[in-house]
């Protein structure tokens, strides 16, 4: 399934793998996928993965709390939605941070050079995943971390 977002006034590809779409179908509560620009000590990639709900594979969020990044989403599907967002941390850490980093007010007049081109969404060994880029990026090259539950892999 191949569908198109617009963040900041761009366009997104994102590709729903067959069994990302079918696990979506079966969703009893909204998946809300976050496409992060990490701004630390070097630039990050990173996906995350939150619901209101207790979810497999998605970190859990305060009925507020979600409902406010939620405003900024966009519907995917019938409980999924994108929403892209950069943080910057509060510091420079030697690892990443679980979940919502400490992150200060960072605001980017021009975000749209920022806003990937594709996203490839999958649904694979019980886990939500996914990787982003920009058109010069290698699709085959996944250095998109993973954010969900209380686990931040590669």
């Amino acid at each position: 399934m191949l569908e198109q977002l617009t963040f900041h006034n761009k366009s997104v590809a994102i590709k729903l793998s067959e069994s990302a779409r079918q696990q979506a179908e079966k969703l009893d509560s909204i998946l809300l996928i976050e496409i992060q620009i990490y701004f630390s000590c070097l630039l990050g990639k990173r996906l995350a993965f939150y619901s209101e709900q207790a979810l497999e594979g998605a970190w859990q969020l305060g009925a507020d709390e979600f409902s406010s990044i939620l405003k900024s989403a966009q519907k995917l599907s019938e409980n999924l939605y994108v929403r892209f967002n950069t943080v910057m941390t509060k510091d420079c850490p030697v690892g990443d941070y679980i979940g919502p980093p400490p992150v200060t007010d960072f605001s980017i007049t021009n975000q749209k050079p920022y806003v990937p081109n594709w996203l490839n969404i999958d649904y694979k060994n019980g886990q939500w995943a996914g990787h982003y880029g920009w058109n010069a990026s290698d699709k085959k090259f996944a250095n998109t971390k993973q954010v969900r539950g209380d686990a931040l892999s590669s």
